[in-house]
Order: structure tokens, then sequence, then C-alpha cells
């Protein structure tokens, strides 16, 4: 049995359901991302990757029950961030759902057709106590992230990091400047970057505080290598299953 699936409940910070990898065998990788954070006595859903069929997999496994989730929160209009949304949609009507305003009408229409209460964000601003979204920022596709506050510091959580990952750590600190920057994690959308490039991003967390790094999804296996090698224990190696919990963190 892995480790992580003996760490108790009451710990665990964050769960990941679907992702490119996994960390249990009786888990099914698939492309795209999706993980559940538990802070503050909310279940927040962050992405739904690719496949409704995986997602609900993984989570049945991952006891997870989707009536738990009390708000689900999409940082993009992809399908391996969106393809599971019905899945929860379909178990809990009326769910609250976060998205960037810049969503596309018909998106929005389809998620108030099952119930949805849409906050759609523009800016920066705080979701829930703890729990910012950096606001709908502009890239080659727009998008938001997840800010974790916790006793660790700053937790940033990305679905692809579109609009570039050093720039979405730079507004995790504008928005939480008294704060730490704990974690970053998710996808870093470094696939097809060069060594050269990616070592600058390192020097760049490392030098703005980024204690923990946990590089997955579309940050692309060379990518994770290298964050691996330079990290070292620091490192996290994210998959379907990883569970992060705070005594990790500190």
């Amino acid at each position: 049995m892995k480790a992580n699936k003996r760490q108790s409940a009451k710990n665990q910070l964050i769960t990941v359901i679907c992702d490119n990898y996994t960390t249990r065998d009786d888990l099914e990788s698939s492309w795209g991302f999706s993980c559940l954070i538990k802070h503050r006595g909310k279940n927040v859903l962050f992405d739904t990757g690719s496949d409704g069929i995986v997602l609900a997999a993984n989570m049945s496994k991952l006891s997870i029950d989707p009536v738990s989730i009390d708000l689900l929160m999409i940082s993009h209009q992809h399908w391996d961030h969106t393809g599971g949304i019905y899945y929860i949609l379909n178990a809990k009507h009326n769910m609250p759902v976060c998205l960037p305003y810049s969503f596309s009408a018909r998106f929005k229409e389809d998620m108030k057709r099952y119930g949805a209460e849409l906050i759609e964000v523009k800016k920066a601003q705080a979701i829930s106590p703890g729990l910012y979204s950096t606001g709908d920022m502009e890239g080659p596709v727009r998008e938001q992230a997840a800010l974790l506050q916790s006793p660790a510091g700053t937790i940033v959580i990305t679905g692809c990091a579109h609009p570039g990952i050093v720039k979405i750590v730079k507004t995790a600190e504008k928005i939480l400047p008294d704060d730490d920057l704990a974690l970053v994690m998710g996808g870093f959308h470094l696939l097809d970057n060069e060594n050269e490039d990616i070592l600058k991003i390192i020097e760049q967390f490392k030098k703005m505080g980024v204690r923990y790094t946990a590089a997955s999804h579309c940050s692309g296996q060379n990518a994770r290598k290298l964050f691996a090698r330079e990290y070292q224990d620091h490192f996290i190696p994210l998959g379907a299953g990883t569970i992060i919990n705070l005594q990790q963190l500190r």
C-alpha cells in the first residue's frame, strides 16, 4: 500500500484526481488535470480533467463523493480541464462554479442549465476565506489560477499556466505580499521549451522564494526532470493519487 493511501484524511490539503501521471496503480491516468482542495471546512474541486468517466472512477477509488464538493473552480475553457464538469453537475445541482469572465457565453449558458451559480472572475479576488483567484489573466489563452493561504505559505495551483508560469507566481506575490510562496503546482505549459528556458524559470522561482514545486500535466517530462534535479527533495512528483499535506510543506 502506498504511503499516500495511509495518510489521515484530516491532514490532506490537496488530492490530485486526474493527471497525465499516476502515483497509484489502481488509478487511471488521462491528459488533463483535476484536484480536490480541502481548506477551512470547504471542498473545492479545481478543474475536472478531460474525461468524466476517468474523473468518476478515480474519485470513487479516492473516496471522494461529488455531492461533498462545495465549489467548482475552472482554470480555463479547454477540454482537458472541463471534460468532467457534467459528471459533477449531474451529481450536484446548483453548484457554485467559479470561472474566468472570458469563458464563452455558450459555456456559461450550458452551466446555468444545470442550475450552476456562476462566479465570473475579472480581477484578482477572494473566492472564499483563504482562497483567491489571480483573476482572468491575459495570455495565449485566458486563464485563472487558484491561490490558497495556508500556515505554510501561499500555494499556487495552475491548470495550464497559459499566461506564463512566472507571471502567475508574480501575480500571487502581489495578491498576498505578506505570505511566503510555499508551493507552485499543476501544469506549467513547458512541454516545448528548451532546457535553457526551463532553467531560467527555475532560477526565477528560487529568486522569488518558491520553496516547493510540483510540475505536472502540460509541463512536460523534461521540465519535470529539471525541476526535480534543481529542487531535489523540494520537488513533489505529482500524479493522480498524490496527496499533499501541510507537514510536507513546512
